[in-house]
């Protein structure tokens, strides 16, 4: 019964020593190995970005595989351990907004290792800035949303890179350029139509009633002269004014004299009235044996030898179109005359069904070849000045960002994402994400965009809907 005992508290022991041991394996498992530390150091954050300044990095971490605009859980971890004095996101001061600063709240929790929370403000561009105590600085432009696997520039790490052996790049037909500062210019057409210039309309007017004997075969539409004969007249009250002035002369009265010629200066003291300016008659309101009142309009001319353009300008392309943006003018039954000129004028009002705004644009009528009414083409061109840019091939609209790809080694690509501007000659502008000299993918970008779509570089959701 002893030796039963005896043999049974053996085996007891024997077990909890395996226990022990599985345990403390178990432990030494966990710790061991130059990924296992690594896991403990890091457990519940996903790695996002790495700066690097000489031998010191910054490790920037977060319970989600991203960094975003709202609240973030993160962790910062600066090899070797040394501490930091600030941590924050900065964005410079842009048109209509003053700079903003972001800073986290930490805790160091370990040497070199601090955790706590990050609120950005918003989506868009930002430097991240870590102040160590001696207050040198670490920085990296990022834009927010950050994914996780970014790689900050000079950074280690390929995982958020494509590698793209020399045969199969060939094959594919990638072909990468340089970024460079380009002159750009806006250009785009519309249509238009030419209309009568409204300062250069005259009204034909009497100053005395008087019947109509002559109105010199004159007709709406007819182009006249000026100094061509519109109407002949006969006016009871010109015709006393005549008559008073013989009496006056007759009397040698100096002063009666003076008082009937300025009556009748005033009364505009004519027979046959004539067309004050070369132009179109617009309406004619008077006929022979008919009777025009003092004050009425009898004729409407347009002086056509300077006309508008009024050009529909689409409401997208609007903000290209100022005063003074230069226009080249083809008119549609002359497609071989080009006329230079400038906008003058925008109309506050827009055609709400034609998402149209109005523009016009005065210029001189040559040999009276635009005829008012007639259509015309109008191209617009607006200077956007120097600025950083890329072909339009060159980017990748995921649906959610813009992204070009960036060949940070020879045959390595990594997906960027950038901030753009305005389009022009086939080129956006970049506003974020890209410097001069950096090379990026012009074509090709297809087979990079599949495998980052494939790979999930673009992040959750970043590769619905693309357009090339």
């Amino acid at each position: 019964m002893k030796k039963a005992l005896g043999v049974v508290g053996a085996l007891v022991v024997l077990a909890v020593i395996l226990a022990v041991g599985f345990v403390f394996l178990n432990r030494e498992g966990s710790d061991g190995g130059a990924s296992g530390g690594q896991k403990d150091k890091y457990a519940g954050y996903n790695r996002i970005i790495t700066l690097k300044k000489g031998d010191i990095k910054v490790v920037l971490l977060s319970r989600g595989n991203e960094i975003k605009s709202g609240n973030n859980k993160i962790k910062v971890v600066i090899e070797p351990p040394q501490k930091i004095k600030e941590f924050y996101f900065y964005m410079p001061p842009m048109p209509g907004m003053d700079e903003m600063r972001d800073a986290a709240n930490l805790k160091e929790v370990a040497p070199g290792e601090y955790e706590g929370t990050l609120k950005i403000s918003m989506d868009g561009p930002w430097q991240i800035r870590a102040v160590l105590m001696d207050d040198s600085m670490i920085t990296e432009n990022v834009f927010v949303p950050l994914q996780k696997g970014a790689v900050a520039e000079g950074g280690g790490g390929h995982g958020s890179h494509i590698s793209v052996k020399p045969g199969k790049r060939q094959l594919v037909g990638i072909v990468v350029e340089p970024v460079s500062k380009l002159e750009l210019v806006k250009t785009f057409t519309t249509v238009g139509f030419v209309d009568y210039d409204l300062s250069k309309i005259y009204d034909v007017t009497v100053r005395a009633d008087a019947w109509i004997e002559e109105t010199f075969g004159r007709f709406e539409g007819e182009f006249v002269k000026k100094g061509a004969p519109l109407m002949r007249l006969l006016s009871p009250e010109i015709e006393i004014a005549r008559q008073e002035l013989e009496l006056a002369k007759k009397k040698g009265d100096g002063e009666l004299i003076r008082k009937a010629k300025e009556k009748l200066d005033y009364l505009q003291n004519r027979d046959v009235v004539r067309s004050p300016v070369s132009g179109v008659i617009l309406k004619k309101k008077v006929y022979e044996g008919g009777f025009v009142k003092e004050g009425m309009t009898a004729y409407r001319i347009a002086d056509i030898s300077r006309v508008w353009i009024i050009a529909e300008v689409p409401l997208k392309e609007a903000v290209y179109a100022s005063k003074g943006t230069p226009v080249f003018i083809t008119p549609e039954d002359n497609p071989d005359e080009i006329i230079e000129g400038e906008v003058d004028y925008i109309f506050p009002e827009a055609d709400r069904m034609a998402r149209t705004i109005k523009v016009r644009v005065s210029v001189k009528n040559k040999g009276i070849t635009l005829k008012p009414n007639s259509l015309v083409s109008v191209e617009f061109e607006r200077e956007l000045g120097e600025a950083v840019a890329v072909p339009e091939t060159a980017v990748v609209d995921t649906g959610k960002r813009q992204v070009v790809f960036v060949e940070v080694e020879e045959g390595m690509f990594m997906p960027k994402q950038v901030k753009l501007g305005r389009k022009a000659e086939g080129y956006y502008q970049v506003l974020h994400g890209l410097k001069e000299g950096d090379r990026v993918v012009v074509r090709g970008t297809f087979l990079l965009d599949s495998e980052a779509q494939i790979r999930g570089l673009y992040g959750a959701g970043g590769g619905a809907g693309h357009h090339h």
